[in-house]
């Protein structure tokens, strides 16, 4: 899921920052952040909550569940859908619209879920096992050409299904495989779902809280078409919120859903807007048009020094991705020169003002999975770079490559997203990059996030470009098979590594949680060693928020648990 903007940026995973978590630490949640009530409740009618979304981009992506891929589209579209099952505070998946903890069978290896009774959509349709069917089917069709259908593969022949052909009318699938209802996706009533799994995934509970396997309005697809349904959910949704407005303008508004099923939400309104720079957000919060402020890097220090600022632990790494399928980085030795260039500890503490703490590592520090003995491509733990390596590195690829000439090896366009801190800080790169290979060809290219991501997921994905990812789930296989699987539709840096691909296939598969947790440690390192990504920093989750709002708290994924939804409310002062 959740790649997000700007990997320079300096505050949360709206966009992306560093941090130092405790090992084995899944998630601390800052409960009733906002201290205790100083003033009398807010009326019904005041209890609005507005707070931003840094997607550096004029709008969110979607309001599809089958299509969310991005950090920013998730948070209204987790209030407005519902899914079977939900992430919990500590990363587990706990029951949502399912009544309970699904059952299962391992010599089957299937799964029941029973779902809540007297569900339903806005509208009065209903939400039951049928629902659930219909959209895990809908998210892996062919017809829907979801980038992110890979949280859904070790469901049975998922991964064939989803890459069968679509039918000329746009919703029939052509192929052996025509759907996976009545296949891997069984309804023997209409209070019951059982899931087939083609093999072990000690993950894919955790997995199916994503956003894919989230209800879908099937009246609603079917009425208007598979990508024109989401312009009409104005009054409409399942779960604890509807949506009210979405004005493709940069703010989506929704309101809370009063035919929700359990608690309801103490929040009548949730006011997310949009935001293209983390300069314009944080104005906007010290103005007071915000309940939340994300301080961009060059007020970091100011912010943590307020009364209002809150920091804690996030799973999430900022990186360059280098293609290995254009020139240069289709080289070793010049992925390596460019990653061992990088003085990552200038990069999170003279730029972007200790926001963000340095790291080689791929899988983040504080979960399941972590490999404190890991080293960098130049086979030690420094964080400052490596220069002599990097030039010889260099010097080896430019006799090899560029006929011995610098100036004649291939230009390198680093893309980023267009905010002034990403900006910033990937200068600072590029001029290091510079200083040690006086002559390359060397510029940089920023868009807005959605126009990168789309983008990076094309055919004509860049050489190199800065991004981010925080974790869907606490699991290395979210780290390292969804990235780097030849498969993967998330490998945007078509990175093949065989012997860690052959790693990784064993740790998904494996019921031991230590052997496990070594197997993917393995593969890790030897991403790193080939220079699958350079990793540049882990994130904190860092914020400012009004005094007036409360139990607002964090996870570890830089996301609010659905429980705490139901608890936030805002005070007079």
């Amino acid at each position: 899921m959740r790649i997000s903007a700007g990997h320079m940026s300096g505050v949360r995973r709206f966009t992306m920052p560093g941090l130092f978590m405790v090992l084995g630490l899944l998630a601390i949640i800052v409960a009733g952040c906002g201290s205790a009530s100083s003033g009398s409740v807010r009326p019904d009618s005041q209890q609005i909550l507005r707070i931003p979304l840094n997607a550096a981009s004029s709008d969110i992506k979607t309001m599809d569940p089958a299509l969310n891929q991005d950090f920013y589209s998730y948070f209204p579209i987790e209030l407005v859908f519902p899914g079977l099952m939900t992430l919990d505070a500590n990363g587990q998946p706990q029951p949502w619209a399912a009544a309970s903890a699904p059952a299962f069978d391992q010599s089957n290896n299937t799964y029941t879920f029973k779902v809540r009774s007297g569900i339903k959509w806005t509208d009065g349709t209903p939400i039951d096992a049928n629902t659930f069917a219909y959209s895990i089917n809908r998210a892996l069709s062919p017809c829907t050409a979801s980038a992110v259908t890979y949280y859904l593969y070790p469901v049975k022949d998922a991964q064939a299904f989803s890459t069968e052909k679509c039918g000329s009318d746009g919703v029939s699938v052509v192929g052996p495989i025509k759907s996976l209802i009545g296949d891997s996706l069984m309804v023997p009533d209409s209070q019951t779902l059982v899931i087939k799994l083609g093999a072990p995934a000690p993950y894919f509970l955790q997995a199916l809280c994503y956003p894919t396997s989230y209800a879908q309005p099937q009246q609603l697809i079917q009425q208007y078409g598979v990508k024109a349904w989401t312009e009409h959910l104005a009054g409409f949704g399942g779960n604890l919120f509807k949506v009210q407005s979405w004005d493709h303008k940069g703010d989506v508004i929704l309101e809370r859903n009063d035919d929700f099923w359990g608690t309801k939400p103490k929040l009548r309104e949730v006011d997310f807007k949009v935001y293209k720079t983390t300069n314009a957000l944080y104005a906007d919060y010290l103005d007071g048009r915000l309940d939340q402020g994300i301080p961009p890097a060059d007020q970091y220090k100011q912010a943590k020094a307020r009364k209002d600022f809150h920091e804690q632990p996030y799973l999430a790494i900022n990186y360059y991705q280098p293609n290995w399928a254009k020139a240069p980085f289709n080289n070793l030795d010049a992925r390596q020169a460019f990653a061992e260039a990088i003085d990552k500890t200038i990069i999170a503490n003279n730029i972007l003002q200790g926001s963000v703490v340095p790291t080689n590592h791929i899988v983040p520090q504080g979960m399941y999975g972590y490999n404190p003995n890991l080293t960098g491509p130049d086979g030690t733990t420094s964080l400052t770079g490596n220069q002599t390596a990097a030039k010889a590195a260099m010097a080896k690829y430019v006799a090899e490559a560029c006929s011995g000439q610098i100036t004649k090896c291939t230009p390198v366009t680093l893309y980023d997203t267009s905010d002034p801190q990403v900006e910033t800080g990937d200068q600072a790169v590029v001029n290091m990059w510079q200083n040690a290979f006086p002559g390359y060809p060397i510029k940089t290219q920023f868009l807005d996030f959605n126009s990168l991501l789309t983008l990076i997921y094309s055919a004509n994905a860049p050489q190199i470009f800065g991004i981010g990812w925080t974790a869907d789930y606490p699991d290395p296989q979210d780290w390292l098979t969804l990235q780097f699987a030849p498969t993967s539709i998330n490998n945007t840096g078509s990175v093949n590594v065989p012997q860690a691909n052959t790693l990784m296939a064993q740790a998904d598969v494996n019921l031991d949680p230590a052997s496990r947790a070594s197997e993917y440690n393995q593969a890790e390192q030897l991403e790193v060693n080939a220079v699958a990504w350079i990793p540049m920093s882990q994130a904190k989750t860092s914020y400012n928020l009004a005094t007036y709002v409360h139990n607002f708290a964090f996870d570890s994924l830089g996301t609010i648990p659905l429980a705490n939804w139901q608890t936030i409310y805002l005070t007079q002062s």
